[in-house]
């Protein structure tokens, strides 16, 4: 071992820049190919993706590391002291600190996000706070060290800031493999038959393909607009029942919807119309 060393310091020092580049990037592949590869499949036969995360986490930051370690070596090799530079780089991390919290906010957010577990990736989920214009329902596509990926119901993928992401109210629709129960509200008119219009809305849903069998309900939820405080203009009803996956909530919704709107038409069960006055 002394030799080679004594080797290694004879030889000029791009050459010894250059045999360290090439030992680490060595080193990088055997533990990325090898190593980690390893720990993948012991993970992928658990149930607990903690693991998982973690290994997703180690490829992202081997990389850091050992380009930290190269830099090191190579100002090692060229006679440069590392003193005066980790004490300015101490100042100017500070600086950078204050720069860019944002950044170091959102990896922080990342390592959480990727501990808490409160998203997987596959998981279908609801962010309520952050999603606007292009909606807040998707799956997860990546969970990165600074972003995190989710691509919509409209097939676009949205990156979003760990730290904006980790503040806010997300429902994870994947943790529960049990149905989910879905809504629809509608008023029908104070004088309209409410027995009959139980019964044929309840034949109606059930009568739907993508929901589960005799799981559909119709609970009167009010007369009274609290909000601005008058009475609604008919009784207002909630038309609810089950579906096995989220993913299918929008279009059953639709077509649960359009089974009421043509059953009450058929039956003459008149929907409440809001009246409307007009003063000069």
């Amino acid at each position: 071992m002394q030799q080679f060393f004594e080797w290694l310091d004879g030889i000029p020092q791009h050459y010894q820049a250059l045999f360290v580049l090439v030992v680490l990037s060595i080193i990088y592949m055997l533990i990325r190919l090898v190593v980690l590869r390893r720990f993948e499949k012991l993970a992928a036969s658990t149930k607990n993706d903690l693991d998982d995360r973690f290994i997703h986490f180690m490829k992202q930051f081997l990389g850091i590391v050992l380009a930290f370690a190269a830099i090191m070596f190579i100002l090692k090799i060229y006679n440069i002291s590392i003193s005066p530079l980790l004490a300015g780089a101490g100042i100017m991390g500070v600086a950078l600190g204050f720069a860019a919290k944002e950044t170091i906010a959102d990896i922080l957010a990342g390592v959480f996000l990727i501990v808490d577990r409160p998203v997987r990736i596959g998981d279908r989920v609801k962010i309520d706070k952050i999603g606007r214009h292009w909606g807040s329902w998707g799956d997860v596509v990546d969970i990165g060290l600074r972003r995190t990926q989710i691509r919509n119901t409209d097939g676009i993928t949205i990156n979003y800031p760990n730290a904006l992401l980790a503040n806010s109210v997300i429902t994870n629709f994947s943790f529960d493999s049990s149905a989910v129960r879905a809504r629809i509200r509608f008023q029908v008119d104070y004088g309209a038959d409410l027995d009959l219009m139980q019964t044929v809305v309840i034949e109606a849903i059930n009568s739907c393909e993508e929901v589960i069998p005799d799981t559909a309900q119709i609970v009167i939820r009010s007369l009274w607009d609290d909000e601005q405080g008058h009475m609604l203009s008919g009784v207002l009803v909630e038309a609810r029942y089950r579906i096995e996956d989220v993913r299918n909530r929008t279009n059953t919704r639709s077509i649960v919807l359009q089974k009421i709107l043509k059953t009450l038409n058929e039956h003459q069960i008149p929907i409440a119309t809001p009246s409307v006055s007009v003063r000069p």
